[in-house]
Order: structure tokens, then C-alpha cells, then sequence
């Protein structure tokens, strides 16, 4: 039997992999080659693969890859990022390019080779998303063009030609609107408090200011004062009472008096006590009147600004109506074979969520009835003594499989690609965990009918475009699985969420009333709502149409502390490559199918299990 002959990769792959290590500055991380998105989570760094052919243009890719992630490892700290990091979707999207483009240009400067590999990478992305076909601002993005128009500035070298594409696009408009400010990029390139604050300005003159969120400076400055304030109040507070400790020693009253007082207004504080605790109990409810449930609110009272042009055309559609058989049966095969890789994991997720699901559920049995399960433990009786009747047990019902759970997915065309496979396959497996638990679940989608507004915008600009119409596009709302339909009858169904052209616009707080409203019409005692969502909420159509560009992310938080504070709905989310965490307070995070079974077990801990 012949020796396999070595992969000529290795070499090559062994090299980049120790360049890569002191490029970063982290003798530690570990360098991995793989068909899954680049990136780095903790330690360590994922590059594209190397095959045994060594083709030119996967070797400049991963060398292009490999320098683009080590600059930013080694020049970027998570903490002063996430510091001055705006919340609204389109500010961080400006944000993140901004920074990785300081990253690299930063590279370019001290390690003038790593300029033209990383141009591979952008060439790469850039020919991935089309941006050398694309001829209007409306189909570029605007925060790719920013970062491109960064590098440009700060290392004076040409972009390769889709990414040239996308910044001629955008080019007059950021120079006209934040020229004076990218003046002053070299001074704050290597400090990255400096170019935070310097991005902020700039996210601010291209019109976002109202997604900064708060000034990180502003609060640092007001809990200096507070902390100086409880200084003060707490050195103040020391001298009174050591002027109280003199005024004590000084005055020595008739201490004879002093019990029979203390003790009479001890005597006070009881009977006062009993009466307020005797009064709250008269007017208690009764132990048998069940809390009476809140009406779902309309949009109005989620956010009282928040208004619909016109609602007529929304559609509330079942997933077998959006293609043909024949196309979900293609869909489904395709999520198969990205579920091939996983089915291990995915066994042993499914497994272990069982179990632990399973865990909470109390068995109890009701025993000695005259029919039922034959109870193998009382045989002994009937053998000892034969005229002793069988003995039949039954379990009783318990209270935890009295739950619906319902996934509502954002079906927006930013989760195209790898984010909706990993949400088809999220929702693949604990629907089948739970069903293995008889939990009810419900899979949900949301999207818009059209982009950039559909038949009510048509309608809007018919009428004279009349000012502050509030959301303007046709919503979509898709029922991929009830919670009374098996998952097995339901999986072919749950694969239209993969149609490229499904995939529009998000109008968030909409769909969490909607998804809402359908669990408070089931019967099972617990709720659990859990969002697979890739960010803020977004319709173009309604942000340029309305002076308020907050009504959309406004309304979704108001949704959100609706059904918090006023719903026995237990509420979670899954971000999606974004956090979540600034719309809801139990969220997780992934970023990679790897990721699937910790973040789904500690979501499952968090909101469903533990309580």
C-alpha cells in the first residue's frame, strides 16, 4: 500500500499561520483554514480555506484575509469599541467599517505589504456583492463606501474596482457633508478613544446623529460628579454624626423614663402594623378570580407617534403558499446538506435539551387502580398472596408541558445568505427538541411585501405624499408551522425562509404585536417568545418618508416593554451576527452554526427551564 502523498498546502498554510500569529502580536491564537465564514472568536481566527490545487487566487485570499484579522487584533481593543459604539443599525453599520478600515490602514502604515494583500480581500468582497454592477446610491452601501473613502484618505492608495465602484457612488455626498472633519483623521488614526469620537462626528455630519445614542464622554462626566457628590455627602454624613457622639456625651437624660418609651412606641409600631396588614388582606382578591388578561394594545399605545399610512394591503400568509412544491422540496434539500456537517451536534443538542427539559417535569403516578399501567413493583403481593388483585398505575399530567413557545424570525434581506441558514437550522432543532418534550411550538417569519414600499406607498405618493405617514410599506407576516402541527409535516415548510427573493424589509414591532397576540389566543399557561432576529428594524420607504427616523426602532421598543410588563409572555431573542441586547434584556448571541448548541442550552437555561 502506497504512502499518501503530503498536501502541498500544508506548508503554505503552516507559514501564513506563524506570520499571521506575530502580525497580531499573540503568540497563542490559534489559526485555523475552513469553509466557514473568516473571522475570530476568542482565540481563535478562522481563514479561508487552502485546497491542494494552491490556485492563485484563494492563496491571495487568505493572505489578504489572514492581514486584515491580525491588524485588527492587534489594534483594536473590544472595550473602547463597545464604549462608544451608536445603537441605531445604520450608525453602527458606518461605525464597524470606519474602524476596520483604521485597522487596516493602520497596517498600511507600519507594514507597508499587508496593503496589497488585504486589496485582495476587498476585491474578493467586493466582486462577492456585485458592487462593480451597481450604479445608484440606492442598491450601494453607504457604510462600506465610508470605510473605503477612510482608507483612501489615510494610506493614499487606489481601491480595486467594485469597491472604487461603490465610493465614486457615494463620493460627492461624503466629501460634502463630512470633508472638514476627515481633515483631521491623521491625528486620531493610532488612538482609538480619539478616532471613536472622531467616527460619532462623522456618522453625525452624514445624518445619523439621532442613532449616537448617548455621549459616552457625557456619562463618564456625570458619574465623576456623582461619585464626587457621594463623597461629599458621605464625609458630611461622618461629621454629623460625630458631633452627634459629642452631643451625647454632653447630655445624659433620665434614663429611668427611657424604657417605658422606647416601649411604648414599640407598642404603637406592632398595632399600627397589624392593622395595615389586617386592612391589605380585606382587600386582597380572591385566591379563585384569576388576574384578568390585558387587552393586546393597538400600535398607538405601544408608541403613542407611531401611525400606518394604510394597513389594507398587510398579508398574513401560510409558508406552503409563498412557492411550489417542487421549490420547498429543492429549498429543503439544500438545508439538508448544510445540516450533513452538523448532525452529530445536532443529535446531541437535541438530546441534551431533552434531557433537561425532561428534567423538569416531576413525575408523579397515581397507584393500587383497577386499570392503567401494570405496576411491576406490586407483582411481589400478588405472587405472595394470589387472591391479591393487580395493581395498575397512571401518570398524572404535569404542569410544565403545559407550554407554547413560539420562533419569530426576521425574514429581512440582511439575513440573506448564512444568517437565514442558521436561523432555518436554529428553528429546525428546537422545534424538534421541544415536540420530543410535547411543548407546543409555533415558527413565525416577518418581512415587507416590496422593497422600498409597496401598494400603500404607491398610494401615498398618489395622494400628494402628505407629511408624516408613518410606516409606509406592506407588511408580510408568514406562518411556518402552527403550534398544533407536527414538526415532520412542517419541515419542507420551514425551507421557504431560504427564497432569496422572500427576503425584503423589517418592521420588528408589528411583528412581536402580531406574534403576540397569537400566543394569548392558545391555552397553555406559559408563553416563551423567543425573536431570532440580525438587528434594528428598517424599512426604507417609511425612514425617508417621515422627519421622525425613529418611529421604526421607537415602536419596536415600545412593543417590546408591552408584552414585558403587561403579558404573561416570558420574551428572549437570538442576535443573529448583531447584538440584541439593547432591544431585549434576555438575549444571546451567534455567530457561527458551531455556536448553536452552547447559546441555545444557555438560552433555554435562562428563560425557560430556570424559572
Amino acid at each position: 500500500m502506497t504512502k499518501p502523498a503530503d498536501n502541498p498546502a500544508d506548508p503554505f498554510k503552516k507559514a501564513l499561520a506563524e506570520a499571521t500569529k506575530v502580525m497580531a502580536n499573540d503568540r497563542e491564537l490559534n489559526v485555523t483554514y475552513t469553509v466557514d465564514p473568516s473571522g475570530v472568536s476568542g482565540e481563535t481566527m478562522r481563514l479561508p480555506q487552502v485546497t491542494r490545487r494552491m490556485a492563485k487566487e484563494e492563496v491571495l485570499l487568505a493572505r489578504g484575509v489572514a492581514d486584515a484579522l491580525a491588524l485588527r487584533h492587534r489594534f483594536h481593543d473590544a472595550a473602547t469599541h463597545a464604549r462608544f459604539a451608536p445603537p441605531g443599525e445604520m450608525a453602527r453599520a458606518l461605525y464597524e467599517a470606519m474602524e476596520t478600515a483604521r485597522c487596516e490602514a493602520m497596517g498600511a502604515r507600519v507594514m507597508p505589504g499587508t496593503a496589497s494583500n488585504i486589496d485582495h480581500k476587498l476585491a474578493d468582497e467586493a466582486a462577492r456583492r456585485g458592487y462593480h454592477t451597481m450604479t445608484s446610491t440606492n442598491d450601494a452601501p453607504l457604510a462600506e463606501a465610508a470605510g473605503y473613502f477612510l482608507r483612501q484618505t489615510a494610506t493614499g492608495r487606489p481601491l480595486p474596482p467594485g469597491a472604487s465602484n461603490v465610493l465614486d457612488l457615494w463620493r460627492g455626498f461624503i466629501e460634502g457633508e463630512a470633508g472638514d472633519t476627515f481633515q483631521g483623521l491623521d491625528a486620531v488614526l493610532d488612538n482609538q478613544a480619539a478616532f471613536a469620537r472622531f467616527a460619532r462626528q462623522v456618522i453625525d455630519d452624514l445624518g445619523y446623529g439621532d442613532q449616537l445614542g448617548d455621549d459616552p464622554d457625557a456619562q463618564d462626566e456625570n458619574e465623576e460628579q456623582d461619585a464626587e457628590s457621594e463623597e461629599d455627602s458621605a464625609n458630611e454624613d461622618e461629621a454629623q454624626d460625630q458631633e452627634g457622639e459629642e452631643d451625647d456625651s454632653e447630655a445624659q437624660p433620665d434614663q429611668s423614663q427611657e424604657p417605658q418609651d422606647d416601649q411604648s412606641e414599640a407598642q404603637v409600631t406592632v398595632d399600627d402594623l397589624s392593622e395595615l396588614e389586617s386592612g391589605e388582606e380585606s382587600e386582597l382578591p380572591e385566591a379563585d378570580m384569576p388576574p384578568e388578561l390585558p387587552p393586546l394594545p393597538p400600535a398607538s399605545e405601544a408608541d403613542p407617534n407611531y401611525t400606518v399610512y394604510d394597513d389594507a394591503h398587510d398579508e398574513e400568509i401560510k409558508a406552503e403558499d409563498l412557492a411550489e412544491a417542487a421549490e420547498l422540496e429543492r429549498l429543503r434539500n439544500y438545508l439538508d446538506q448544510q445540516l450533513e456537517p452538523l448532525k452529530g451536534a445536532v443529535s446531541r443538542l437535541a438530546n441534551k435539551l431533552q434531557r433537561r427539559l425532561q428534567a423538569q417535569q416531576n413525575r408523579s403516578w397515581e397507584f393500587d387502580l383497577e386499570e392503567g399501567i401494570l405496576d411491576a413493583g406490586r407483582l411481589a403481593r400478588v405472587v405472595a398472596n394470589p387472591t391479591t388483585p393487580l395493581s395498575f398505575k397512571v401518570e398524572k399530567d404535569t404542569e410544565f408541558r403545559d407550554t407554547v413557545v413560539t420562533l419569530l424570525i426576521d425574514n429581512s434581506g440582511s439575513m440573506r445568505g448564512k444568517p437565514i441558514e442558521t436561523a432555518c437550522i436554529t428553528a429546525d432543532i428546537v422545534a424538534a427538541a421541544l415536540e420530543r418534550c410535547s411543548i407546543s411550538t409555533e415558527i413565525l417569519g416577518f418581512t415587507t411585501a416590496a422593497w422600498n414600499g409597496g401598494a400603500s406607498a404607491k398610494e401615498w405618493k398618489a395622494a400628494g405624499r402628505p407629511e408624516a405617514p408613518g410606516r409606509l410599506n406592506d407588511l408580510l407576516h408568514i406562518v411556518y408551522k402552527s403550534p398544533d402541527t407536527p414538526l415532520r409535516r412542517a419541515r419542507d415548510m420551514l425551507s421557504a425562509m431560504l427564497s432569496p427573493a422572500l427576503l425584503k424589509e423589517n418592521v420588528d414591532g408589528e411583528a412581536l404585536i402580531w406574534a403576540a397576540d397569537r400566543m394569548l389566543r392558545r391555552p397553555e399557561a406559559r408563553k416563551f417568545l423567543i425573536v431570532i432576529s440580525d438587528g434594528a428594524p428598517v424599512d426604507k420607504a417609511t425612514i425617508d418618508a417621515n422627519d421622525d427616523k425613529a418611529l421604526l426602532d421607537r415602536h419596536l421598543r415600545g412593543a417590546i416593554g408591552w408584552i414585558t410588563r403587561e403579558t404573561p409572555i416570558d420574551l428572549a431573542a437570538i442576535g443573529l451576527k448583531h447584538e440584541v441586547a439593547e432591544y431585549y434584556r434576555n438575549s444571546v448571541r451567534i455567530d457561527n452554526v458551531e455556536d448553536l448548541a452552547t447559546t441555545v442550552i444557555s438560552l433555554i437555561d435562562t428563560a425557560l427551564v430556570s424559572r
